[in-house]
């Protein structure tokens, strides 16, 4: 069994999440234990692989991409396949789309509001610090694509020019038998995958979007509160100095 990571550019396309986004949620092999709602997740999409070829000269099979979908669902988000942390979302849905003439896996994946880096990832990624996605995966065999056999023994090599056309040489990455998670990284390999955007929900649904949060760190705990513009007319309250205690 062999070991590979791809990954690409982001993308950003918008969205909100909805009553089926939260149910596939909900329904996931071992789902969130307390259920969650639409307000209670940021929401964000990622064309993670595809049957481009990639900078290994390796590709997915256009017909096993459904597959590979299946695999992606309730991995986690890790950042620079640090398998030593833990996850910062988790994947769930999607479907398959062409790009620039490939098809892509494109799930989505969610993270929590309520968790102290929410907006710090958020940011991050809408910003585009975080700006390219990577699978991590495991397969059992490199096919040649000239000859049908094993890379790794054939008489091919990967990259290499063949035939009259001169297209290089690559393989096919057969009978994948996990996805084990897809990462935030600095840069890949897959051209064309990443992540996209997707709206916060809108005023009338969240009573603080767009609101400024101010995040204070007391006593080795972190708190956030909105800020709210006081009207310039008002008086700003007056605090009197504590008295001295008389003896």
């Amino acid at each position: 069994m062999i070991h590979q990571t791809l990954s690409g550019p982001l993308v950003r396309d918008a969205d909100i999440p909805t009553n089926e986004d939260v149910r596939i949620i909900n329904s996931l092999k071992n789902p969130p234990p307390v259920p969650v709602s639409e307000k209670d997740i940021f929401m964000r999409h990622c064309r993670l692989a595809g049957d481009s070829i990639d900078g290994y000269f390796g590709c997915f099979r256009t017909e096993d991409l459904p597959k590979l979908l299946s695999m992606v669902q309730g991995a986690p988000l890790l950042i620079g396949h640090n398998k030593r942390s833990l996850g910062v979302a988790r994947f769930f849905g999607g479907t398959i789309e062409e790009h620039d003439g490939s098809k892509y896996i494109v799930p989505s994946f969610y993270w929590l509001r309520g968790h102290s880096s929410a907006d710090d990832l958020r940011v991050a990624i809408d910003g585009g610090l975080y700006s390219e996605a990577s699978i991590s995966f495991a397969y059992e065999k490199p096919t040649c694509s000239v000859c049908g056999e094993d890379i790794r023994t054939c008489e091919h090599l990967p990259g290499s020019a063949h035939g009259d056309d001169g297209n290089p040489v690559f393989y096919y990455y057969d009978n994948v038998v996990a996805v084990l998670e897809g990462s935030l990284v600095y840069r890949g390999a897959q051209p064309g995958t990443g992540f996209s955007l997707s709206s916060m929900l809108s005023d009338s649904e969240n009573p603080t979007y767009g609101t400024p949060i101010l995040r204070i760190k007391r006593h080795g705990k972190w708190y956030r509160a909105p800020l709210i513009e006081e009207n310039p007319d008002s008086e700003p309250p007056v605090t009197q100095p504590s008295q001295p205690a008389s003896v």
